[in-house]
């Protein structure tokens, strides 16, 4: 028999060494979960976290963060890659990720288990990215870096251009005014083009949004108006600085 023999799965298989948050598709996410191996140190950290997340389910608490700290491959974005998946409870190759936590017995606490089934049963949507990968580079130095990346990324959830908060901005309202159907089929008929498709291209097609917005009848806006509502939103920075 050959060393090779000797395990479960083929161990000439491409293997990440590293594990990198929001790059998916370099990773199997059946083959992480079925051999994430939680030890009894993962499982004090497990039970610290969801003592604390559960307080913002069956309470009050103003303490709305997580600091993951830890040396390089020490396991930090294995870790928050697996939190992710256990808070929305994700589905994975037709079975729900706490399933493969539970088939494999991987935490033997019940009451950490306990504390797991709460935030499963809780609808959760998690967004999960890496800061560095989605900021632009002119704002590596700016104190507010870290806020306009994570407004891009909530944007982008949404469905929004996250690439420039004043568009998305008026993407929002038009949803919240129940308009976003019919300015996107607006704009098509005065453009010719999708608005998803071109909404980058927002400078130069200014007075095709300003005329979708009037055709209809948004806010009864006149031409004037919602072209200096456009200006508005070109001349607007591409980052918010809070």
């Amino acid at each position: 028999m050959l060393i090779k023999d000797m395990f479960r799965k083929p161990i000439d298989r491409n293997i990440q060494g590293v594990i990198v948050v929001g790059e998916d598709g370099l990773n199997d996410e059946k083959n992480e979960l079925e051999e994430y191996v939680v030890t009894r140190e993962l499982q004090r950290h497990f039970k610290e976290f969801y003592e604390n997340y559960k307080q913002g389910i069956i309470g009050k608490t103003r303490k709305n963060g997580v600091w993951i700290s830890g040396f390089f491959g020490s396991g930090k974005s294995h870790f928050l890659k697996m939190l992710s998946y256990l808070l929305e409870n994700k589905l994975v190759s037709g079975k729900k990720t706490l399933d493969y936590f539970k088939e494999d017995n991987k935490i033997q606490d019940a009451m950490v288990m306990a504390d797991i089934q709460l935030a499963v049963d809780t609808p959760t949507k998690v967004i999960l990215f890496n800061i560095d990968s989605k900021s632009e580079q002119t704002s590596k130095q700016s104190k507010d870096a870290i806020v306009n990346v994570f407004l891009k990324v909530f944007n982008d959830m949404l469905g929004f251009y996250g690439a420039r908060p004043a568009i998305a901005d008026l993407e929002r309202a038009l949803t919240e005014d129940g308009c976003y159907a019919a300015f996107e089929d607006a704009f098509f008929a005065v453009s010719g083009h999708t608005w998803k498709e071109y909404r980058h291209r927002f400078n130069y097609e200014l007075m095709h949004v300003a005329q979708a917005l009037v055709d209809i009848h948004y806010q009864n806006m006149s031409m004037d108006a919602a072209t200096a509502l456009c200006k508005q939103i070109m001349l607007t920075p591409y980052q918010i600085i809070c």
